[in-house]
C-alpha cells in the first residue's frame, strides 16, 4: 500500500504552523519552516504529494478554530510515532482539560511512572503540538518548565485557552 501525504504551512498568531497528513491520518504538527517535510523525512514517510484534500483540510480548519477561540478540542485521527511510554505520556496529556494545566509529577502519578523526567522528556518528542497539549504540563511549583517551541510561545497557549475557556466552544 502506498501512503501519500500532505503538508499545509497555516498563519497565526503562534506563527508559522506545519501541519502533516496521509490521506486518513493527522501525522504532524509544529511550529516553523521545514519541520514537517523533516518529520516525515525522519520517519521514512514519503515526501508530500502535494496540497491534498479531506483530512489536511480538516485538520486546518480545526486548527484555525482554535486559533480564533473558537475550538477547545480537536476531533482528528492521529497516528502516533514513538515509543509504547511516549505514547502513553501523549494520551495522558490529551485528557487534560482545555484552558487548565497539569503537573508533570500529575502525569507520571496517572500513568505509573514513579518519576516526572521520563515524561517531560516524552512531552519533549511530542510530534502533535497542540493536538497532544504539552503546552498545558508544568512543573509542580508552578514553573512553566520545557517547551521545544519555547517558554514564550507555551505561556501564550496557556494565556489564550483560559481567556477562552469560559466561552461556548466546540
Amino acid at each position: 500500500m502506498v501512503v501519500k501525504t500532505f503538508v499545509r504551512s497555516i498563519r497565526s498568531w503562534l506563527g508559522r504552523v506545519e501541519v502533516a497528513a496521509s490521506e486518513d491520518h493527522l501525522l504532524f504538527v509544529g511550529v516553523g519552516d521545514g519541520e514537517a517535510v523533516e518529520f516525515l523525512r525522519a520517519w521514512g514517510l514519503p515526501p508530500p504529494a502535494g496540497r491534498g484534500s479531506g483530512l489536511i483540510e480538516e485538520a486546518e480548519a480545526q486548527l484555525i478554530e482554535y486559533f480564533e477561540g473558537r475550538r477547545s478540542s480537536f476531533s482528528l485521527p492521529v497516528s502516533f510515532f514513538g515509543t509504547d511510554f511516549q505514547v502513553r505520556v501523549w494520551k495522558k496529556t490529551m485528557e487534560i482539560p482545555f484552558g487548565s494545566t497539569r503537573s508533570y509529577s500529575w502525569v507520571a502519578k496517572e500513568i505509573g511512572c514513579s518519576s516526572p523526567r521520563p515524561v517531560g522528556r516524552a512531552l519533549s518528542a511530542n510530534h502533535l503540538m497542540l493536538v497532544v497539549p504539552c503546552h498545558r504540563v508544568i512543573e509542580a511549583q508552578g514553573g512553566l518548565g520545557g517547551f521545544s517551541a519555547g517558554l514564550d510561545l507555551k505561556r501564550r497557549l496557556i494565556q489564550h485557552e483560559r481567556r477562552h475557556a469560559g466561552e461556548e466552544l466546540r
